[in-house]
């Protein structure tokens, strides 16, 4: 279960404050995916996915050599709330200049499950 202290720890960096609410707009994504939207490098990206990981935010699979993250599928409806209320919130432009980078993304991988 997800407490508070877990879940605003993670969500006081501005970094996994977009990685949640891109996974909350898109579902699951590739690691790829994630580090293209936001600009950042891998290596980054991938710490911060594990600060969210430990937190039980999100669950994470492999397949292959690549690794797609998800947000957890038993949050509670409070969390979610709380996703939801940062994509409309003040930082909306930067969310929605993150889900139009993804979108644009060159060469995007085909997900292999729905």
């Amino acid at each position: 279960m997800v407490s508070e202290d877990d879940l605003f720890a993670v969500l006081a960096h501005e970094a996994r404050r977009r990685l949640l609410v891109l996974c909350a707009a898109f579902g699951e994504l590739c690691v790829c995916e994630l580090y293209f939207s936001l600009g950042l490098p891998q290596a980054v990206v991938s710490r911060h996915l594990a600060v969210a990981r430990d937190a039980r935010l999100v669950v994470a699979r492999r397949q292959g050599t690549w690794m797609y993250y998800r947000l957890h599928p038993d949050l509670p409806k409070w969390v979610m709330t709380v996703l939801a209320g940062l994509e409309a919130g003040p930082s909306r432009a930067i969310f929605l200049a993150d889900a139009a980078r993804l979108k644009a993304m060159p060469d995007r991988p085909v997900p292999c499950c729905p």
